[in-house]
This record gives C-alpha cells, structure tokens and sequence, in this order.
C-alpha cells in the first residue's frame, strides 16, 4: 500500500515539473530569441528599400569581369547589388561608386556580395575604359539572354522606365529579385539591409 502512495507521489511530481517546464519554456524561449538571436531584427520588417512583391526570377545570368576574362561567375550563390541602365553615364558611375562603398562596409561578409551592371546598349571595350578605378565590378552577359524580357522584370510599376530610374537593386542567392531601393539612396540603407539578409541567410 505504501509503494503504490510512493508512485503516486512520484507520478504527482512529475506532473507538476511537466506543468512548470511547459509554462515557462515559452518564455525562456522568447528571452533566448530576443537577447541571442537576430530573429527581432530580421523579421522586424524595418526595411529601408523597398520589397519586390512578388519577387521576380532572373535565373543564373553570367557576369563577366572586364578585367578577367578567366573569371565565369553567375548571380547564384551570392548576394548580388545591381544596377540597371543603357549605357554607363555620370549616373551610372555614382552608383557604381556608391555600391563599391556598400561592398567595401560589408568587411569580413564582402565576399559574399558581388557588384553587378545590366547595360543594354555598352560594349565591354567601352566599359572597360570607366571602370579602371572599380576593379571587381561585374556585368551581366547580354548576349546570352533576351534583353527586352528581362529588363520587364526590373520594371516595378506600368508608369515607369527601368531604364531611366537609376535604381540599385538587391537580387537574392538564387537569383530573385527582391529590394530596390531610390535613386541618391543612403548607402547607409542598403547596407543595413544587406546585413540583416547576410545574418539571417544560410544561403550565399
């Protein structure tokens, strides 16, 4: 009779612990994901550009590096800054400038960010001479795809030109594009956005 009181004494703590734990792992979990987490942070939607919705697919373009005919590097695997134009005029160039200051903030997570130009209406041999001072930049290969077809999916809204927007854009690891973000942009802003996505991302 006193071993079945003793069980039932055990089973009774049991229950009990089994109650505490469920009330309070809800909140330890909560403490955990506020103090270590960058959950918070990057659910929290404080974007300063802003979402493409829906995002748009551009697939795996390939980029060629003006100065390095050996390197075949596409927009998959990295988070890739994007810049859309003709041809690469006094605009273009401050952009440029502003992305390569963007990549520059990124220290240690740089590698994961790449420098991107679509010019629908530049050859490689004219880009090459501006871009002597911005090593590393890389432009899409326009004569692998249909130009008309993808510069539809940088244009935002009916209204408006891609062209002639002077937009920077955020195209994600595989290939979507996700953020754009105002001409004279902060570069401040994107690249406290670009943080948050490298944080948060296990991809690129």
């Amino acid at each position: 009779m006193s071993e079945d009181v003793e069980n039932i004494k055990k089973s009774n703590g049991l229950t009990i612990i089994l109650v505490v734990v469920m009330f309070i792992s809800p909140l330890v979990l909560s403490w955990y994901v506020f103090n270590y987490t960058d959950y918070i942070e990057i659910r929290g939607m404080s974007n300063k550009g802003n979402l493409v919705e829906p995002v748009q697919p551009l697939g795996d373009l390939a980029l060629i590096d003006p100065f390095n005919d050996k390197r075949k590097d596409g927009l998959y695997g990295e988070w890739n800054l994007v810049y859309v134009t003709e041809t690469c005029d006094k605009p273009c160039m401050d952009n440029i400038y502003l992305m390569r200051q963007v990549h520059a903030s990124m220290d240690k997570h740089s590698l994961r960010v790449q420098k991107v130009l679509l010019l629908t209406n530049q050859s490689i041999s004219e880009l090459k001479e501006k871009l002597v001072d911005f090593k590393g930049q890389q432009v899409i290969d326009v004569d692998l795809i249909n130009v008309n077809a993808m510069i539809e999916k940088f244009r935002l809204n009916e209204a408006e030109d891609p062209l002639k927007m002077n937009r920077i854009y955020i195209v994600d690891p595989l290939g979507n594009l996700m953020m754009s973000y105002e001409p004279n942009v902060n570069p401040r802003d994107i690249y406290t956005d670009l943080k948050k996505l490298l944080r948060g991302s296990r991809i690129g």
